[in-house]
């Protein structure tokens, strides 16, 4: 954008030098990346938050306890990870942290930036739309078989939220303007009608 580099999400565990790979794709560094954007806390969507430790941090209000460790999340497998290795999380106070209790738009000169809130996954699960490009973290999953799906019961907090959340989301999104849905691991589709309809059969 137009004052630096925008991310969203950022790994698991030694994924600092993915990201550092990503961003000399297009001719940045860590340091040119000026806002990060989480979709939630969980250890596989935080992992290189050092490497860009100088950032903006934004992520919805609920989801900040988590982040910083004074909350636990609630699925079966998140919480199972923690007992086995506990998460690298920042402290408070060691990185800028601002928060969204609302549907928000972010502006960065001529592109916009917006947030939606979709609890249940985590407390704080949001969803980014940026270029026509839906980040869905994990709020919705993909399987080999079944294909996309809400967000799974044994990583979430409460997955009959997350599928309220996400029948609430289609009505909020603009008419017009999201091509792609993407989830955070590596899985996109054309954002349809049809792509709706097999999240929630």
């Amino acid at each position: 954008v137009d004052s630096g580099v925008v991310a969203i999400d950022l790994g698991w565990w030694g994924s600092t030098r993915a990201v550092r790979r990503a961003l000399a794709v297009i001719g940045a560094t860590p340091a040119a990346v000026t806002h990060v954007f989480l979709t939630h806390s969980h250890r596989d969507h935080i992992g290189a938050w050092r490497l860009v430790r100088g950032s903006t941090f934004h992520l919805a209000a609920r989801e900040k306890p988590a982040f910083f460790g004074s909350e636990r999340h609630e699925g079966f497998l998140p919480r199972g990870a923690e007992r086995l290795r506990q998460s690298d999380l920042p402290m408070e106070g060691e990185i800028a942290v601002r928060t969204f209790s609302r549907d928000t738009a972010f502006v960065f000169g001529a592109d916009t930036l917006r947030a939606y809130l979709v609890p249940g996954h985590t407390a704080g699960s949001a969803v980014y739309l940026f270029r026509g490009i839906l980040f869905l973290g994990d709020a919705v999953g993909y399987m080999p078989i079944g294909g996309f799906r809400p967000a799974l019961s044994m990583f979430s907090n409460d997955a009959d939220k997350a599928r309220a959340s996400l029948a609430s989301l289609w009505k909020r999104l603009p008419e017009t303007g999201v091509t792609h849905a993407c989830t955070a691991h590596a899985e996109c589709a054309p954002f349809s009608k049809a792509f709706v309809e097999e999240i929630q059969r």
